[in-house]
């Protein structure tokens, strides 16, 4: 075979390759599942009259309060980024930097969480677990629009660990709406701060992988066009 002949064959095989559509840049996909975060929790606060508490300041003069807010925007950005990041080929740096700090402050918000229980009073088992779970469910509802904005970035990119990076990109997207929820809520029981904030992202982590890692194969290029 002469190499006029193979230059035509490989240009032939281009030419019959169906178009790919880049991948968004990270940064935009970033600033995208803030944004939308940020949208859900303003509707929600429109709709049930809960606002952050930013403005009291209570709110800025207990410890325990100041330290989980830390951890849980610190799990949230890490994970997020992480999650992000892994379906870029050439960012495996940046993903195992945004998934050792999200691991980190998990630690970090366990260790929060023990702290508030220690520190605080008896609670009653009723009062305690309808109030976890009424936080849990209000800030897995405010995740859903980021949890899906980086599901479907995810399944445009190419994560080489499907089922973990759901994960992460679930703890993550968990951690946004736990954020928004640590700042509305004025429970301050340390079995309430625990349960219902700080172990949010890793419950969530744990549920909704398997949920979201079939949804990214879903809305797969290759899912869509069988």
């Amino acid at each position: 075979m002469t190499g006029r002949s193979t230059e035509d064959l490989v240009q032939q095989l281009i030419r019959n390759l169906p178009p790919v559509k880049p991948i968004a840049r990270l940064r935009v996909a970033a600033v995208g599942v803030v944004a939308l975060w940020v949208v859900a929790v303003v509707a929600t606060g429109w709709m049930t009259g809960k606002w952050p508490r930013l403005g009291e300041a209570a709110f800025w003069a207990d410890p325990i309060t100041l330290a989980i807010l830390l951890g849980l925007g610190a799990v949230a950005a890490g994970a997020v980024v992480a999650a992000l990041a892994s379906a870029v080929p050439g960012r495996e740096r940046l993903a195992r930097a945004g998934g050792m700090g999200a691991g980190i402050a998990a630690i970090w918000l366990i260790g929060c969480g023990l702290w508030a229980v220690g520190g605080s009073a008896s609670e009653s088992a009723g009062g305690l677990f309808a109030g976890s779970a009424s936080c849990l469910v209000h800030a897995l509802v405010l995740a859903i629009p980021a949890a899906l904005a980086t599901s479907f970035y995810l399944s445009r990119g190419a994560p080489q660990h499907r089922l973990f990076t759901s994960g992460v990109a679930a703890a993550g997207a968990a951690g946004l709406g736990a954020l928004a929820v640590h700042t509305t809520c004025s429970m301050a029981g340390g079995f309430h701060l625990l349960l219902g904030h700080c172990l949010t992202p890793m419950i969530a982590g744990l549920v909704f992988a398997l949920p979201l890692a079939g949804l990214i194969q879903r809305w797969s290029p290759a899912a869509l066009e069988s």
